[in-house]
């Protein structure tokens, strides 16, 4: 299965998770006005591909949080330079 598809979070988008303990694994969702998006790895495959794919996807979004955290220091930075200027 491919997919491709662009998500811009608003102020209002609820990220949460769906937890069923042990009868079925848990789906990562983004909700907002108008949209719903959910993310897990399909049952039918193996608990370690699971943690794998959730392993991984927390490591991406580690590097994306570090990324915003450098480009919102810039951006600050960049303002004030203006703002002194």
């Amino acid at each position: 299965m491919s997919a491709s598809m662009s998500f811009h979070p608003e102020p209002s988008t609820w990220v949460h998770v769906h937890d069923y303990g042990t009868v079925h694994p848990p789906i990562l969702a983004l909700d907002g006005d108008g949209y719903h998006l959910t993310i897990s790895v399909f049952e039918s495959r193996s608990p370690a591909d699971h943690k794998a794919f959730a392993e991984s996807f927390a490591q991406t979004v580690t590097g994306y949080l570090a990324a915003v955290d450098r480009w919102a220091a810039a951006q600050t930075a960049d303002t004030a330079t203006t703002q002194d200027a």
